[in-house]
């Protein structure tokens, strides 16, 4: 039963994850419905991290009567603290009786090798092993804790760097396999929860560190905001349903105008530009329709401008390029043009050797003995291997159908398919992914991730470093 010194949260928590349940709508307003209703043999994987707020989920789980497991991942930042964490978590585990999964990651290590920082790191890290989990163990959904502060905090963040209409939801609901069943509650609800439950918890010291931006949005800015309008949570939620409504109806206009205005041929789309300038917005409309191909807004609006005073010009993202001729524009990949499919196997030895991989790349080899401050480079196109884990021959071919590979700081497989999936690696780019293998086995996806079986450690006596690079 719910707490009385919280006796609506356990019907609200049931209403979000079921908008058939008898409390109704009115307990968590315009959330209702926002995720899928949990089936009664479904098995949820929960992620706990032993702080507030995953052990008030654990809970809520627990005296709904639903099936879950639990899964917290060690990132070995805090030392002994997050030791401590992890046998926090497994007793809530045990005391549940539901199954338990643990890991431990290289974050430092990890953050080094694909140059982001460490909170980004940890982030792949768990949702990648998450993942793993879900299709191991066949769980039908990976809940995380997030709640209405946490919202609040992660659209405030998104309007200070710059965002477009989905950034301004601040974090969804329900997104692939990922559900959030705490977004109709505030902190404040769960520490009254947690209390009248008499629930331990852990309290992660980072998060008063006022050197991350959310911290500092955190102590600093939503007290400021909360003094102007004390209601302000119950407001945010009432906009963001505002503004996914809007974003649902700007998209459906973007998908019918797009069939007016673009016509695509293989690889190549034209873009009718007589046909844009009838409509309202077209500069917005071009941005979101060229945004899947790497160009920002900022880029698109210097375009438009760009446009009107002449054809000719040439515009470039990363992947792609769009030219001005006459009245369109044609947008083709960069990487249009590609090698044989033939694979390249390395026959020569290591040092000083260079190797075309495709008409735009090249793979550069060096073999060093391990300096004693070695750190990998940050740098994701440079790869660093312990020289006595690779056997020869190296081979370079594109990526292929089922291939699997075990990512760095991951204690399991995943398919190349899925890893570029989840970077977003878009499609025709994906086409011209190369991997390295050592033997039969996926060493390195080229630019990508490195395979956790040939990464460099403290025993490592020699390294092979491959970097891509321009031709």
């Amino acid at each position: 039963m719910a707490s009385t010194a919280n006796p609506t949260l356990l019907d609200r928590f049931l209403t979000f994850i079921n908008p058939y349940h008898p409390a109704g709508r009115s307990v968590v307003g315009p959330f209702a419905g926002a995720l899928p209703a949990l089936g009664p043999t479904d098995c949820v994987l929960l992620a706990v991290s032993g702080g507030l707020d995953s052990v008030v989920m654990a809970h809520l789980f627990q005296n709904a009567g639903l099936r879950f497991a639990i899964a917290h991942a060690n990132f070995r930042l805090r030392g002994d603290e997050s030791d401590d964490d992890a046998l926090f978590v497994e007793n809530v585990a045990k005391r549940y009786r539901v199954p338990f999964h643990l890991t431990q990651f290289q974050t430092d290590h990890f953050a080094c090798e694909t140059g982001v920082s460490t909170q980004m790191a940890a982030r792949t890290l768990r949702y990648d092993w998450f993942e793993q989990l879900r299709d191991q163990n066949k769980y039908a959904w990976i809940a995380t804790a997030h709640h209405r502060h946490d919202v609040l905090e992660t659209l405030l963040l998104n309007l200070t760097r710059g965002t477009g209409l989905a950034g301004l939801h601040g974090i969804a609901a329900w997104q692939g396999h990922i559900i959030r069943p705490l977004l109709f509650a505030d902190r404040t609800d769960l520490e009254t929860y947690a209390i009248g439950h008499q629930l331990d918890w852990r309290e992660d010291r980072s998060n008063a560190d006022d050197h991350y931006a959310r911290n500092r949005i955190r102590h600093h800015v939503v007290p400021v905001l909360q003094g102007i309008n004390p209601n302000l949570l119950h407001t945010l939620t009432a906009t963001i349903d505002r503004l996914r409504a809007a974003q649902t109806l700007a998209q459906h206009e973007l998908d019918r105008t797009a069939e007016i205005v673009l016509n695509a041929a293989g690889a190549t789309t034209q873009i009718d530009l007589v046909s844009l300038r009838t409509l309202t917005e077209p500069a917005f409309r071009l941005a979101e329709w060229l945004r899947p191909f790497g160009f920002t807004y900022q880029q698109t609006t210097a375009m438009w401008q760009a446009i009107g005073q002449g054809r000719g010009q040439e515009f470039r993202s990363g992947t792609h390029r769009l030219i001005h001729e006459q009245d369109g524009l044609t947008l083709t990949p960069i990487l249009a043009t590609t090698a044989p499919d033939s694979d390249l196997v390395l026959v020569t030895e290591v040092p000083d050797y260079q190797l075309s991989i495709s008409p735009t790349h090249r793979l550069i080899f060096q073999i060093f003995d391990k300096p004693v401050d070695f750190m990998p480079p940050a740098d994701p196109l440079i790869a660093s291997f312990d020289a006595d884990q690779l056997t020869l021959p190296l081979t370079i071919r594109r990526w292929q159908s089922g291939d699997r590979f075990r990512p760095l700081g991951l204690n399991g497989q995943k398919l190349v398919s899925d890893l570029l999936a989840d970077q977003k690696v878009p499609r025709l780019e994906r086409e011209q992914i190369r991997v390295l293998l050592a033997g039969d086995r996926i060493a390195w996806v080229i630019g990508k991730r490195l395979d956790h079986r040939f990464r460099t450690t403290a025993l490592t006596r020699r390294i092979v470093q491959v970097q891509q690079a321009e031709m």
